[in-house]
């Protein structure tokens, strides 16, 4: 994937967001259920169809106050994690 990509969430996704932060996603074409923690539900609220993978990451660290550079490159690397579990569960797709 590269960070120029647009993601967007497909549109037979079902997803719902608890009151504790928690998101539950599931996809009827691969019948994945995915929970997500509060983080990766506010990096999920980010794919709006719109964004580019590197607008999506700038935003999501904006979110965090991370220490220093190195802590920042880790989470680059978790979204860019966590969006290829996205893709892999068939939540979202490149557009």
């Amino acid at each position: 994937m590269e960070k120029d990509c647009i993601l967007k969430i497909k549109g037979d996704v079902a997803y719902r967001r608890s009151f504790d932060g928690t998101l539950v996603a599931v996809s009827p074409e691969s019948d994945k259920i995915l929970t997500l923690n509060e983080s990766a539900a506010e990096l999920w609220s980010l794919i709006d169809g719109k964004c580019s993978v590197a607008e999506i990451i700038a935003k999501f660290k904006d979110s965090f106050d991370f220490k220093d550079e190195a802590e920042s490159a880790l989470a680059e690397n978790d979204v860019i994690e966590i969006i290829d579990k996205f893709l892999e569960k068939q939540l979202v797709e490149i557009i």
